[in-house]
């Protein structure tokens, strides 16, 4: 089998991009954790309609002022995601709210459906991909996750290397 050699950056990804949220927060009892919770997964259900999001939680504890960070997380079938929610402005009673993926979030389908893509591109046929049993791979920028390809009886490991939080991957040149 003919090797699958990098090519360019190409996103395969289920991009969740940084979206506000307004929730009210009383001076004493500082914020509403269910409340914020219930927008982070809001935000990912938005963007993966197709697979269940679920058990969002934020801590009780958190500071409330501006420019904080409070470390959520919600998982999406099946599979814990870290989220940052960043306190962007807080008066009257009232605070603004960033949510971000803290790691980056990648369709196992689109993964597969990029290396076949490839595979296709250099003229090999038959190719099938595994990347493993989940849906989605939640993992650091500049971390590989690995896949492989068979084609009859010949079969190659490929690294694939999350660039950004955003998940643009490309065929890591070092497998």
């Amino acid at each position: 089998m003919t090797r699958l050699r990098a090519l360019a950056l190409v996103p395969v990804l289920l991009a969740l991009g940084a979206c506000s949220a307004g929730v009210t927060a009383g001076s004493d009892d500082g914020y509403d954790a269910d409340e914020i919770a219930a927008e982070v997964q809001k935000a990912q259900e938005k963007v993966t309609p197709d697979l269940e999001v679920s058990d969002a939680t934020c801590p009780e504890d958190a500071d409330l002022e501006e420019g904080a960070v409070i470390d959520c997380s919600v998982s999406i079938a099946g599979v814990k995601a870290p989220y940052e929610v960043t306190v962007t402005s807080l008066e009257d009673g009232h605070a603004e709210f960033d949510l971000a993926p803290a790691k980056a979030i990648i369709s196992v389908d689109a993964a597969v459906g990029f290396l076949e893509d490839q595979a296709e591109q250099q003229g090999l046929t038959g190719v099938t991909v595994e990347c493993g049993d989940a849906a989605i791979i939640v993992q650091d920028p500049q971390t590989t996750f690995p896949c492989t390809l068979t084609n009859g009886d010949h079969v190659q490991d490929i690294s694939l290397l999350i660039k950004d939080l955003d998940g643009t991957v490309s065929i890591d040149s070092t497998s």
